[in-house]
């Protein structure tokens, strides 16, 4: 999480620049209208909180993205691009069915790990695919997503997926962000490895009384806000309150004033560019 600025820090135009070079790898990045409109839905008293959260708020670029895929697939071992060098069957796969993020962040993974020629495409399918691969406990079965909040969703899956891999293959999940506990919830409950680039701390919760960077009073102030833009999950979900914005994609563990999109709120960086009714 990056510093806030001092409690009362101006909010002018160089301050809004900045925003806006740290903003700029969001696919639809904010420009100095909107952040202004965003601004302005808080009341003129809690304007400062408001600020500071934009100063806290971590984009991850693609070109980022790319990287950490590309260091944790170098990380395996007995991985190599040329198939004769390879240590057993290798299959990659997107985490998730056709409309969550897996298979989108399948494609980048393999821009990623240079592996887009033709001659490659036996190394990946989707999930329900694997049992056609008939693998062994000699071969290795890699996951990719984006994000994890909690680790609930891959957890409550992986019965299922244990089904389709049928054997006890290895078994990794790559991962761009994901928080603490949700890395230990996924390691403790699948056999999965977990590869992440970046590590998300418990501090890093706002709504955590471990988070030291934003009061009680801050928080207090923060949340009716949240509540408006998403009654159901006004500190992430999982309650996880991060503050986290992935080039593709706002998670939803992120407090939702950042990304819902609605006729009650409008963020920054909503996850679905088409406002919802």
């Amino acid at each position: 999480m990056k510093a806030p600025s001092p409690h009362g820090a101006i909010v002018d135009r160089a301050r809004i620049t900045k925003w806006m070079q740290q903003f700029r790898f969001y696919r639809a990045p904010p420009g100095q209208a909107e952040i202004q409109a965003w601004l302005d839905r808080f009341k003129p008293a809690d304007r400062d909180v408001a600020a500071r959260i934009l100063d806290c708020v971590e984009v991850i670029s693609e070109a980022s993205i790319q990287q950490g895929y590309k260091q944790a697939l170098d990380s395996i071992d007995g991985w190599q691009r040329r198939a004769d060098r390879r240590e057993g069957k290798w299959v990659f796969t997107g985490f998730g069915g056709p409309s969550e993020s897996g298979l989108a962040m399948l494609r980048v993974f393999r821009e990623a790990n240079n592996l887009t020629l033709q001659s490659f495409d036996g190394l990946f399918c989707n999930i329900t695919d694997i049992p056609k691969k008939q693998l062994s406990a000699a071969d290795t079965v890699v996951l990719v997503d984006d994000f994890s909040g909690t680790g609930r969703q891959i957890v409550n899956r992986w019965p299922t997926l244990t089904e389709l891999i049928a054997c006890d293959a290895r078994c990794f999940l790559i991962l761009t962000a994901a928080t603490i506990d949700a890395i230990q919830n996924i390691e403790q409950v699948t056999t999965l490895q977990v590869l992440v680039q970046n590590r998300i701390q418990r501090n890093e919760n706002i709504f955590s009384t471990a988070c030291s960077r934003f009061s009680v009073a801050d928080r207090n102030k923060l949340l009716p806000y949240c509540e408006r833009a998403d009654k159901k999950n006004p500190k992430g979900f999982g309650e996880c309150g991060l503050l986290y914005v992935l080039s593709h994609k706002t998670p939803n563990n992120s407090i939702p004033v950042l990304h819902a999109n609605h006729s009650r709120w409008v963020g920054l960086f909503p996850r679905n560019l088409q406002p919802a009714d």
